[in-house]
């Protein structure tokens, strides 16, 4: 009647940062015959992406039709039942979503949701492709398999949230364009500092916001506090310059606005174990 091949997520028990999908398991379904599945009840999250349409459901009593590509996310609670007929296929793919701090995910979307704002268009050939390459690393039980399994089911869960009806979202996740705006700008008003040493009160100043403002924004949306996030960016650069751009010590020092050599070896045996000079090193040694 149907042929049907489940992958599974490889477990390496790696953590990642923000709220984030992560991978469970998935299978393709290569209709033979018509199969009615009977109406249940979702405990977790499900995707199916349609590569041969028309793909026929009922979603919370709600009858739905999605053509090639089309992709329905089907949330924790809902009832669901499928009108399965001949030589139909599509992907099933089951997922969580995760805080790095172990709180809970905010919901996908709104309570009491429409069927029809569950619903995105997809591409089919792209988000295939990477399915198929979620199950490559299924397979191949690679090292770190996880991560890369969960960093392309990212790519696709993005896509597919940013397509979705906005008044089907979560506020949360209505909210999610502003911050990661707001992230972006806070990145590069840091970025432009590199070569010196900025208060907070002066970065504050350039966002037009207050030093407590974005000392909390800067703790919110990039985990850190202003000065170490700074100084991250910093040590970074420096890595570049030193080890890939054959930059000398006291080079990198003057261009990120470090008091003097000294002081920056003294920062980089704090942060990174070793002196710099270790990288430049590794530099002149490459071939």
């Amino acid at each position: 009647m149907l042929k049907k091949i489940r992958y599974y997520r490889v477990h390496t028990g790696q953590r990642r940062s923000g709220i984030h999908p992560v991978f469970a398991d998935f299978h393709r379904l290569d209709m033979r015959a018509s199969y009615e599945y009977p109406r249940h009840r979702h405990t977790g999250y499900e995707a199916i992406l349609v590569e041969s349409g028309p793909y026929l459901c009922e979603l919370n009593g709600k009858e739905l039709c999605l053509g090639n590509g089309g992709v329905l996310i089907i949330k924790p609670g809902d009832w669901h039942s499928d009108h399965l007929r001949a030589g139909q296929r599509h992907f099933v793919l089951h997922f969580t979503l995760e805080t790095a701090d172990g709180r809970p995910a905010p919901d996908l979307f709104v309570e009491n949701v429409e069927a029809e704002n569950q619903v995105v268009r997809g591409d089919v050939k792209r988000d295939a492709r990477l399915l198929h390459e979620i199950r490559e690393e299924a397979g191949d039980r690679a090292p770190h398999a996880a991560a890369v399994q969960d960093g392309m089911l990212a790519a696709l869960f993005w896509r597919w949230v940013r397509g979705l009806p906005g008044c089907g979202l979560g506020r949360e996740w209505r909210a999610l364009p502003s911050a990661e705006a707001r992230r972006e700008e806070i990145a590069e008003l840091l970025e432009r500092h590199l070569s010196g040493n900025p208060t907070v009160a002066e970065l504050a100043r350039s966002l037009k916001i207050s030093p407590r403002q974005f000392t909390t924004q800067c703790r919110t949306l990039l985990g850190a506090p202003p000065a170490k996030l700074l100084l991250d960016l910093k040590l970074k650069r420096a890595e570049a310059m030193l080890r890939y751009q054959g930059c000398r010590v006291t080079e990198v020092s003057e261009a990120l606005g470090f008091a003097n050599p000294f002081h920056f070896s003294r920062v980089c045996r704090r942060i990174w174990g070793h002196s710099p000079s270790a990288l430049n090193k590794l530099n002149k040694l490459s071939p």
